[in-house]
């Protein structure tokens, strides 16, 4: 059998036809184009996932279901879309529009939890049932699974764990109104201004020399494989904020694992063996078990689509 996925995003917008066993049959990648609105969208989103089943050699009317992830304040249950800045979309009902169009049966969901379902069903979370994800990128997008099932809180307004506070006394400001929010230590964002602040105390170096033309998630990790010590003191202490936000949702939650995706994950063993060590000492030492695994998420730019696919299977 096979089903759609759809990963919306503010710039492009990504889909797939994935069968019962996780193998994408066959995808596309093509602009958001936002500024069209909210109809033009819709139309061009089932226009190309029949595209795609055409491609793929079935016809429509064989496809079992259409999932669709949305970047914003998604209530599952309903099928709406309740407020989406990035599009400009407040209270549509997307997946009965979808359905109504179609015939076709339609989920929608948070972009974030489709990720992680994404990454549990088929990627490096596929031996859990019990994982957080979490994505290191421009924010910090998170995803909860417990038994197999997406946990989204009251009114799917949950697992937000990039606005968990972990620094009461910040006089930094996050975008969700409140201070010291862990999304403002652990983004790609927050680690540049890490970087670029550890530059300007040490203006001389193979970090600041790497930077000269411009600072990225990267360049730390580029300096450090150089032996820069500073670029090593700005990875250390990143890894202590990501380390010191897992060990208050091991205290909450106790998962199996933690994937972690998103850009700066992409530095792999570098960045997760030491996160991984530091979550399991705190373990040790405090007389929690079990032992919590961290790993790299696999799937890349393709768990989101395959995580909205899981919702209609």
């Amino acid at each position: 059998m096979y089903y759609a996925g759809v990963d919306i995003g503010g710039k492009n917008i990504k889909m797939g036809i994935v069968d019962d066993f996780g193998s994408v049959v066959y995808s596309m990648t093509y602009k958001t184009q936002y500024e069209r609105g909210y109809d033009a969208i819709l139309l061009e989103l089932i226009s190309n996932v029949k595209q795609m089943c055409s491609e793929a050699g079935f016809d429509f009317e064989e496809l079992c279901g259409i999932g669709i992830g949305v970047p914003g304040i998604v209530n599952s249950g309903a099928g709406l879309v309740m407020s989406c800045a990035n599009l400009n979309w407040k209270g549509v009902d997307l997946a009965g529009d979808v359905t109504n169009l179609t015939g076709r049966p339609c989920r929608v969901c948070n972009d974030a939890n489709c990720a992680a379902l994404g990454e549990q069903r088929f990627g490096s979370g596929k031996n859990f049932k019990n994982i957080v994800f979490i994505t290191l990128g421009t924010g910090i997008g998170s995803g909860i699974i417990i038994d197999g099932k997406l946990f989204e809180g009251l009114g799917c307004a949950g697992a937000e764990a990039g606005h968990m506070g972990i620094m009461v006394e910040s006089e930094d400001k996050c975008r969700c109104g409140n201070k010291g929010c862990w999304e403002d230590y652990i983004s790609a964002q927050a680690f540049v201004a890490q970087t670029e602040a550890a530059i300007r105390q040490n203006p001389n170096g193979i970090l600041a020399d790497i930077c000269k033309d411009g600072i990225s998630g990267k360049s730390a990790f580029i300096a450090a494989k150089q032996g820069d010590t500073v670029a090593k003191g700005v990875i250390d202490k990143y890894i202590g904020y990501v380390t010191y936000g897992l060990i208050s949702l091991t205290n909450i939650l106790h998962p199996q694992a933690f994937v972690l995706g998103g850009g700066i994950a992409n530095e792999g063993a570098t960045l997760i063996l030491p996160i991984k060590s530091m979550l399991n000492d705190y373990i040790d030492n405090n007389g929690f078990y079990p032992y919590v695994d961290v790993v790299g998420a696999s799937l890349g730019n393709d768990a989101g689509f395959m995580g909205a696919a899981a919702l209609v299977m």
